[in-house]
C-alpha cells in the first residue's frame, strides 16, 4: 500500500513518526509532504492507495480537497474536514443532531453584540469561526468587555459561556475505539500545552464522541468536551489530533489507517439531516 501523508510545517511530533515506521514495519510504502514547503504545480494525478490529511491550514487543507476531486481515497475525507473546520456549520449540525453544544451566534461586526450581551445577562466566549489551538478566544461577562477587544479579522462565533467547569476532557476517536484525558479547565490554546491526565471514558462521553464521528464522517478525530451543570458539553471538534500521549496509541491509529487503504472501512462525508427535510415538509403542509 503506498501512503502519502499531507502535513503543516511544523516539525512532526513523536506520535507520527511512530504510526509511519508501524506502517513501514506492515509492509507500507509511506511518503510525507509538506505542501506549504514547495511549489506544487495544479497538474497532478493521484498515486498513492491512501492520502492521509494531518493538518488543518488553508495549503493543505486545498490539497487534500484537490487530491480528493481527482478521485483519491483521502483521510479524513476532505468533505468532512471542510465541515468540521467551519464552526458555524459544524456547531448547527451538532446542535440539530441534538449532541449537547453550547447555543451559538454567528457575528463579524461585534459593535452588534452590545445590547445582545446586555439583554441574554450571561457570560459568552467569543472565537474565530475557522480557529485552530484554541487562539484568538475572548470571554465578554459584560457589555463593557467589548470594549476592550480589538476588531476581528474574520467571522467570530458567539457561545454560551459554560459556567463551572473544573476540568477539560480531551476525547479521542480512532473509527469505534474511543480514548480520553483530562486537565484542569483553562481558556485558550497556548496554556494547556501540558498533556492531560488518562481518563476512563464514561458511557455518555463515549456515545457523544461516536454520534460525533458518524455525524461528520470521521475516523481519526477528537473532541474538546467540559463537563457543565447538565452534564457534558462539546465545544469543539478536530480532525486528526495529537491524542494526548495515550500509550499504544500509535499503533491504534497504524493498524486503523492501514484497514482504512486497505478498503475494510468506509466513512460516509457529512450529509443533510433528516430533521432539516422534516422542517421543510412541515412548512410545505
Amino acid at each position: 500500500m503506498r501512503l502519502y501523508f499531507i502535513r503543516p510545517p511544523r516539525d512532526p511530533n513523536p506520535l507520527l513518526e511512530e504510526v509511519y515506521a508501524l506502517l513501514r514495519e506492515r509492509g507500507c510504502q509511506v511518503e510525507v509532504g509538506v505542501p506549504d514547503e514547495t511549489v506544487l504545480g495544479l497538474d497532478v494525478a493521484a498515486q498513492h492507495d491512501l492520502y492521509i490529511l494531518k493538518a488543518r491550514e488553508p495549503l493543505p487543507l486545498s490539497v487534500a480537497g484537490m487530491f480528493h476531486y481527482l478521485g483519491a481515497r483521502v483521510l479524513n475525507p476532505y468533505d468532512s474536514c471542510t465541515v468540521v473546520m467551519n464552526k458555524y456549520v459544524s456547531t448547527a449540525m451538532m446542535r440539530a443532531a441534538g449532541i449537547p453544544t453550547p447555543r451559538s451566534w454567528a457575528a463579524t461586526d461585534l459593535s452588534l453584540l452590545n445590547g445582545f450581551a446586555a439583554a441574554s445577562q450571561q457570560t459568552l466566549i467569543i472565537k474565530p469561526y475557522q480557529g485552530i489551538h484554541g487562539d484568538g478566544i475572548f470571554v465578554v461577562r459584560r457589555p463593557e468587555d467589548l470594549e476592550s477587544m480589538p476588531a476581528p479579522e474574520e467571522p467570530m462565533i458567539v457561545q454560551e459561556f459554560i459556567d463551572g467547569c473544573r476540568w477539560r476532557y480531551k476525547v479521542f476517536g480512532v473509527g469505534e475505539r474511543i480514548f480520553a484525558t483530562r486537565k484542569p479547565f483553562g481558556l485558550g490554546g497556548r496554556h494547556g500545552k501540558a498533556p492531560g491526565q488518562q481518563w476512563v471514558v464514561t458511557p455518555e462521553m463515549e456515545d457523544i464522541a461516536l454520534r460525533c464521528g458518524r455525524l461528520f464522517g470521521l475516523g481519526l478525530y477528537g473532541l474538546d468536551i467540559l463537563e457543565g451543570p447538565d452534564g457534558p458539553v462539546v465545544v469543539d471538534v478536530n480532525t486528526f489530533p495529537g491524542y494526548g500521549s495515550q500509550p499504544g496509541i500509535a499503533h491504534v491509529i497504524a493498524e486503523y489507517i492501514e484497514d482504512y487503504a486497505r478498503g475494510r472501512y468506509e466513512l460516509r462525508p457529512p450529509a443533510p439531516l433528516a430533521v432539516a427535510s422534516a422542517a421543510r415538509r412541515a412548512a410545505v403542509a
